[in-house]
């Protein structure tokens, strides 16, 4: 008896013998390959490859000659219907335009309306995709009536679309796949297509909501300039499947959360309607501020704003305006406010001097009851500019014009100033102090005999207005008072005091008695204001005493002594 070898080593020789058989399989492939790339063109063995080829060679075992003639020339489009008569093409229907424009590929005698069925069903090296990956088309448009696929491009189309049935459209329900949104659709529309088309491109629906809310009633009525600013878009503010006005997004979520400092414009909505362009008139809530007047160029909102800007950007300190000075820099009153003289949201102020009381109470209550009472006389151009200087005292004041260089300020002789006209004016001494010095007795009052803003003496202020009884005697008819008198001294040649008699009468020129010793004082026997000289006995006895019983009957003495020339 022969032994039989281990099972072991048959397992081992029947492994051997396999892989040795794959070595020489693997080799005569390799054979084969590598003499079809040598001989077969690479177009040929792309299309024997592809889906087709293997569907009808490969599977089917139908024979080439079924479908190709001798020249192996592209089959006719109609070829698939010989074999399948009962595959109709719903999705794609004949079309007389596109059989004008068929394949380039195929013969002019072999052209037939595209699609055909090689257009999904693939039997060369550019169709070798699936007949469900429609994209190869649809990426783009196909007509007037097939717009290029955007939503649910990723999506199998065999779930909506049945290529040889009848329908051919039977779309499943939208929430099928869209369940987050089942029921959260917009009140007004019966289903998801109201809003959205199968293929559009992504938020396509947003342009759609103004096709209805531009005319539907009442409040969901929005026009087109709703979409303002920012607002673009329906649905940046409302979530797509959420319209509810508590579900819209709050304002802040896009706009900086403002400054306000009335509590009233708290909320955005207060101001702002949500579907218009433009806030509301300030004066819907403030008809009150209504009277203020409008800046140039800005009428209306813009004139509330120009003051009270409506988030209250740049004030600080809790201010519920700017400054006027952003408009009036340089109509300011020194540094009063200009709610000093002008109520904000009330009509201009009349200048009056009840009006500048309010801060210049001193002053008005000084001036009342004078010239200088009403302060718009001399302050109506300079209610804004403090500093500019009131209009010259002789412009009320004809005396001022005529004043002399040395009188020409006011204000050194009236020391309480335009708003206290009343304060006595400043001595004339604190000027011309020599001339107040030498003045006589009862010559200190200036005034009375000069003008006071000229310095000329006035026409009435005559000597003889004071001094009547000198005037008419002795010398005051005769010669001028100035002749000896001086009304203030100014040095040797101006003295106060008159000047000596024999200035004017020499005592050689009055021989006799005058040349005697004793009477060489002319005031011991004459004055300067007496009619005739004192010749009588009684004035020469009070300086010759002894003559007493001399002559005693004689009334005179020059009647004897005489004192004239050639006695």
């Amino acid at each position: 008896m022969i032994a039989r070898p281990p099972a072991r080593a048959l397992i081992a020789l029947a492994a051997a013998i396999v892989a040795g058989a794959a070595v020489i399989a693997a080799c005569t492939g390799d054979a084969r390959r590598s003499r079809e790339a040598a001989n077969v063109p690479a177009v040929w063995r792309a299309v024997r490859d592809s889906a087709g080829h293997q569907a009808h060679v490969g599977k089917h075992q139908v024979p080439c000659r079924d479908c190709h003639d001798a020249s192996f020339a592209a089959p006719p489009a109609d070829l698939c219907e010989r074999c399948h008569p009962a595959t109709r093409t719903e999705l794609h229907p004949v079309d007389p335009l596109a059989a004008a424009s068929a394949s380039s590929a195929a013969s002019a005698s072999a052209a037939s309306p595209a699609p055909g069925c090689q257009d999904c069903h693939g039997f060369g090296a550019d169709l070798t995709v699936r007949p469900e990956r429609c994209m190869r088309c649809h990426e783009r448009a196909q007509g007037a009536h097939a717009p290029a696929v955007g939503a649910h491009a990723a999506e199998p189309c065999g779930d909506c679309h049945r290529a040889h049935g009848t329908p051919s459209l039977a779309p499943r329900p939208c929430a099928a796949c869209h369940a987050e949104h089942a029921g959260t659709r917009h009140a007004g529309a019966r289903a998801c297509l109201d809003c959205h088309a199968m293929h559009e491109t992504a938020s396509a629906a947003d342009d759609r909501c103004a096709r209805c809310h531009q005319r539907a009633p009442g409040p969901l009525r929005v026009t087109a300039a709703a979409l303002h600013g920012g607002h673009t878009r329906c649905t940046s503010c409302h979530q797509p499947h959420a319209f509810g006005k508590q579900e819209a997004a709050p304002c802040e979520s896009c706009h900086r959360p403002p400054v306000l400092a009335p509590a009233q414009h708290a909320r955005c909505t207060g101001c702002h309607a949500p579907h218009e362009p433009a806030p509301r008139p300030c004066t819907a809530c403030h008809a009150e501020r209504a009277a203020h007047p409008a800046p140039p160029g800005a009428p209306g909102q813009a004139a509330c704003a120009t003051c009270h800007p409506p988030h209250a950007a740049g004030l600080a300190g809790g201010a519920r305006a700017v400054p006027c000075e952003s408009c009036h820099a340089r109509q300011r009153h020194a540094t009063a406010p200009c709610a000093g003289c002008h109520a904000p949201h009330g009509p201009q102020p009349v200048l009056t001097a009840a009006l500048c009381q309010r801060c210049h109470a001193v002053e008005a209550l000084s001036a009342a009851r004078t010239g200088h009472a009403d302060c718009t006389a001399c302050h109506a151009q300079a209610a804004h500019e403090p500093a500019r200087p009131p209009p010259a005292c002789a412009s009320c004041h004809p005396a001022a014009a005529r004043a002399r260089a040395g009188h020409a300020d006011c204000a050194a002789c009236h020391t309480g100033g335009p708003h206290r006209p009343r304060s006595p004016a400043a001595a004339c001494a604190t000027c011309h102090a020599a001339e107040a010095s030498a003045a006589p007795r009862g010559h200190q009052a200036c005034a009375g005999c000069h003008e006071p803003h000229t310095g000329a003496r006035k026409p009435a202020a005559s000597c003889a207005s004071c001094h009547a009884r000198e005037a008419a005697r002795g010398h005051g008819p005769r010669i001028a008072c100035a002749s000896c008198h001086r009304a203030h001294g100014g040095g040797a040649a101006a003295a106060a005091s008159p000047p000596a008699c024999a200035s004017c009468h020499p005592a050689d020129r009055r021989p006799g008695l005058h040349r005697s010793a004793g009477h060489v004082r002319c005031e011991s026997c004459h004055t300067a204001h007496e009619g005739a000289p004192r010749d009588d006995r009684a004035t020469c006895l009070a300086c010759h005493p002894a003559q007493v019983r001399h002559e005693a009957a004689a009334a005179r003495c020059a009647g004897c002594h005489p004192f004239g020339d050639g006695r």
